[in-house]
C-alpha cells in the first residue's frame, strides 16, 4: 500500500544525463546546477494557452524506476513498445544492467536516469506534461504529497536533464489521482482539495493556469480507502471514454460507485456529449483499472482470477485496434487495489508527437448542404504536413469508406465539406494527417474501427395536404377530377385516392403528378339508384420516412358527398366512357406488401380481350384471356407469379390490355 510503504529518505545523488535512447552506454556527465541544489520552487505559468498531455497520446518512452515494483518481464514488454528511461541511484545501475540483460530486454531501448530516490511509484512523483500557448513542450511539477524528499524532486532533475522547459505549481498533488483527456479536462477527487487546504478556488486557478484544465471534475472518493486515487477506480480512455470499475450489489461501496458511474454518463466530455463509460468487474478489488497506456498498448494488471479475462475483454471493446496485454503480479511485489501496475510506470509524452485539434459532429444534426469539418493540425516535429495525406474519411450508413482532402486555410488550420446527405443518413467519419518526420495520426485514434458518428436529423414532419372539396356528385359519364396539394420537406412517394360508396369496400389508387406540388384522380362514377353518399379521403407518404403520412380530412375521417342520380329523362345525358387502362394499383408493387396487383380498365363492350405482362426484353412473362363483363370499369388482379408461377424479379414492366385492335399499356415496377 503506497501510503505505508514509504522507503528511508536519501541525500539526492548527483545526476547523470539519460543516455543516449538509441544506444545503452555508461557516462558520467556533471549536473548543471550542481550537487543537492535542487528543490521545489514555484514558477510562473506557462503561457496560455496551455494543453494538458493525456495518457493514451503518442509516447516516447516510459518512466520506470529500480529496483522495480514491475515484473521485470514487464519492463522487456515495454521496450518493445517505447524507450524505458529507468531512475536508478549509481550504486544500484550496474544490479538493473544484469536484470535487464538476462531478461532479455532490448538495452538499445534503455536509458538511466541516476539519482536517489524513496519509493518506485514513479506515477505519483513523476512529471506531468503541457504543450504551452506557444506549442513548446514543457513539465509541470508540484509538491508530492508525501514525506519523499527525493521522489519530490525527480521531475526537476528529469526536466533539468532533458533540458526541458520546467514549471512548479504550488499544489499538493499526486500522479495517481489525476488524469486528463488532452483537450482541457481533468479528473481527481476530492483529495486534491483537502490536501491544499480546502480553498477549491485556488486549486482552481493553479490547474487552469499551469494545465490548461477550464473542464474540473472533482468527486469524493467512491472506493472510500485511505489512498483516494482515482486510477483506483477509474481511467480516460480517449478523450470520450473512461472504464469504471462495478462491484456486486452486496458490495459496501457499490451505490457510491454507480453514483460515480452515472455522475461520467451524465456528465458531458470535451467534445460535448456525455462521457462512453465501460464497466469491468471487480468484486474482489481487483486493481483492473490501474492499467498503463502505451501507444496502442495497454498492459493490465491481473491477479489469476475468473475476472482477469472478462476485464481484459473489456479493454478490447473500448479500445479497437488496441493491444491489450495481462500482466501478471510478482511474489515481492503484488498488485494491490491500491496500488497496481499505473501506480509504478509513468508514459512520457512524444515532445515531436503530431496533433490533430477537432470538436467532433455528433448526435443529431440539421439537414444542410454541407457539413463543413475545420480542424488544426499541429506537427510539433517541425516538420511539413504531406498535403495529400490530409483528409477526412467518412462513409453514409452502410455505405463504401470515402475521401474529401482537406484544404489549407491560415496557419496549422485546415477545412473541408462533405454533402449528399439525406434526412435519418448515419454519417461515420475520422481525420487523418501525417508529416515529413514519419509520424501519421487519426481523430479519433481508433480511425474507422471506432469513428465519430453522427446522423442527419430524421424527417419527422408529415407531408402537409390541402384540398378544395367538392359539394355533390352525379352519375355523370364525364370523369370527375379530385385535385389536392401536398408539400414536405423530402418530397412526397405517393398519395393515394381513396373512396367508397355508403358502407362498400374501400378503394385505393395511387394519384398521377399534376403540378410540382399538386395530384390528380380521375374518376369515373358508378353509381346506382340504392347509392346515397360518396366518402373519399387522400393519403400522402413522406419521402424520406414512410412512417409520415397524413390524411385529409382526418384519420378515420371522410369528405362526404350527396350522389343526385340522374335519369334518361333528365337533360344530363351519360355520353360513352373512353376506353383504356385507367390505373395500376399497388405501384410499386411489393409482394411483401401487397397480396396482388390490381388493375382498373374501361372496356367498351363483351369482347374478350387479352392482358399481358412483357419485361424489359420484350418478353412475354404472363397472358391470360379475360371476358369483360359487359361495357365499363373492368377490376383485374395478378399476383405477380410468371407463366412458370416464379415471382418476377425487381425491374420496371410493361402491361397490355389488347381488346380487339386497340392496345392499350401501362408501365409497372416489382421492387422486393
Amino acid at each position: 500500500m503506497r501510503k505505508q510503504r514509504i522507503l528511508p529518505i536519501l541525500l539526492l545523488s548527483s545526476v547523470l544525463c539519460i543516455l543516449s535512447s538509441t544506444a545503452f552506454a555508461h557516462h558520467n556527465l556533471p549536473d548543471d546546477k550542481g550537487k543537492g541544489n535542487f528543490r521545489f520552487t514555484e514558477t510562473n505559468p506557462p503561457v496560455a494557452p496551455v494543453r494538458p498531455i493525456a495518457e493514451f497520446e503518442p509516447a516516447s518512452d516510459v518512466l520506470i524506476r529500480y529496483p522495480l515494483g514491475i515484473p521485470v518481464s514487464l519492463v522487456a514488454q515495454l521496450a518493445n513498445t517505447a524507450n524505458v528511461i529507468c531512475i536508478v541511484s549509481n550504486s544500484q545501475q550496474s544490479s538493473a544492467v544484469s536484470a535487464f540483460t538476462n531478461a532479455g530486454v532490448n538495452m538499445e531501448r534503455v536509458s538511466f536516469l541516476n539519482a536517489a530516490t524513496d519509493s518506485y511509484w514513479t506515477r505519483d512523483y513523476g512529471p506531468w506534461f503541457i504543450f504551452d500557448g506557444n506549442g513548446d513542450y514543457g513539465v509541470v511539477d508540484f509538491v508530492y504529497n508525501r514525506p519523499r524528499p527525493n521522489d519530490n524532486l525527480i521531475p526537476q532533475v528529469f526536466a533539468n536533464q532533458l533540458a526541458l522547459n520546467y514549471f512548479g505549481m504550488n499544489l499538493q498533488q499526486s500522479g495517481g489521482n489525476y488524469m486528463c483527456d488532452g483537450i482541457n479536462t481533468a479528473a481527481q477527487t476530492t483529495l486534491v482539495y483537502t490536501e491544499n487546504g480546502n480553498n477549491q478556488a485556488n486549486v482552481n486557478t493553479k490547474m487552469q493556469q499551469y494545465l490548461g484544465i477550464t473542464n474540473y471534475l472533482v468527486l469524493e472518493d467512491p472506493n472510500n480507502t485511505y489512498i483516494e486515487h482515482i486510477d483506483c477506480w477509474a481511467k480516460f480512455l480517449s478523450p470520450d471514454k473512461i472504464i469504471i470499475r462495478s462491484v456486486p450489489a452486496s458490495h459496501s461501496q457499490y451505490n457510491a460507485i454507480e453514483n460515480a458511474a452515472n455522475y461520467f454518463a451524465t456528465h458531458n466530455c470535451a467534445w460535448g456529449y456525455p462521457y462512453r463509460v465501460y464497466r469491468v468487474y471487480t468484486p474482489s478489488n481487483e486493481p483492473y483499472t490501474n492499467s498503463l497506456i502505451l501507444n496502442k498498448k495497454v498492459f493490465v494488471p491481473i491477479v489469476g482470477g475468473s475476472n482477469d479475462n472478462p476485464a481484459l475483454q473489456v479493454y478490447r471493446e473500448a479500445l479497437p485496434g488496441y493491444e491489450v496485454i495481462g500482466v501478471s503480479q510478482t511474489g515481492s511485489a503484488p498488485w494491490e487495489s491500491t496500488d497496481a501496475l499505473h501506480c509504478r510506470t509513468h508514459e512520457i509524452p512524444d515532445k515531436n508527437m503530431l496533433n490533430i485539434v477537432h470538436t467532433p459532429w455528433h448526435s443529431i444534426v440539421p439537414l444542410e448542404t454541407d457539413i463543413v469539418i475545420n480542424t488544426e493540425i499541429i506537427a510539433h516535429s517541425g516538420q511539413s504536413l504531406y498535403l495529400d495525406s490530409l483528409f477526412v474519411c467518412y462513409k453514409v450508413n452502410s455505405g463504401i469508406w470515402q475521401r474529401s482532402y482537406l484544404q489549407p486555410l491560415a496557419r496549422n488550420n485546415y477545412t473541408t465539406a462533405i454533402s449528399g446527405f439525406a434526412y435519418g443518413d448515419t454519417i461515420r467519419y475520422f481525420i487523418h494527417a501525417a508529416d515529413q518526420s514519419g509520424r501519421s495520426i487519426d481523430h479519433p485514434v481508433f480511425a474507422y474501427l471506432d469513428p465519430h458518428l453522427f446522423v442527419i436529423q430524421p424527417d419527422l414532419k408529415p407531408p402537409v395536404l390541402t384540398h378544395n372539396p367538392i359539394t355533390s356528385i352525379t352519375n355523370q359519364s364525364e370523369p370527375i377530377s379530385f385535385i389536392v396539394s401536398a408539400n414536405d420537406e423530402s418530397g412526397i412517394s405517393q398519395v393515394l385516392f381513396r373512396y367508397k360508396i355508403d358502407d362498400s369496400e374501400v378503394f385505393s389508387y395511387p394519384m398521377d403528378p399534376l403540378t410540382e406540388d399538386s395530384y390528380i384522380f380521375q374518376y369515373y362514377p358508378e353509381f346506382t339508384t340504392e347509392d346515397h353518399i360518396f366518402y373519399y379521403s387522400f393519403v400522402a407518404y413522406d419521402g424520406a420516412n414512410p412512417h409520415n403520412t397524413s390524411v385529409l380530412p382526418g384519420q378515420d375521417l371522410w369528405y362526404e358527398v350527396p350522389i343526385l342520380i340522374v335519369s334518361l329523362n333528365d337533360e344530363v345525358q351519360i355520353p360513352t366512357l373512353p376506353e383504356g387502362i385507367i390505373s395500376v394499383y399497388p405501384n410499386p408493387f411489393n409482394p411483401a406488401g401487397s397480396e396482388l396487383i390490381r388493375l382498373k380498365y374501361f372496356s367498351p363492350g363483351n369482347i374478350p380481350f387479352s392482358f399481358r405482362v412483357y419485361n424489359l426484353k420484350g418478353q412475354i412473362i404472363y397472358t391470360e384471356t379475360l371476358f369483360p363483363k359487359g361495357k365499363g370499369i373492368q377490376e383485374i388482379s395478378w399476383n405477380g407469379l410468371d407463366k412458370k408461377g416464379k415471382l418476377a424479379p425487381n425491374g420496371i414492366y410493361l402491361i397490355e390490355i389488347l381488346q380487339g385492335s386497340k392496345s392499350h399499356k401501362s408501365k409497372l415496377i416489382i421492387v422486393k
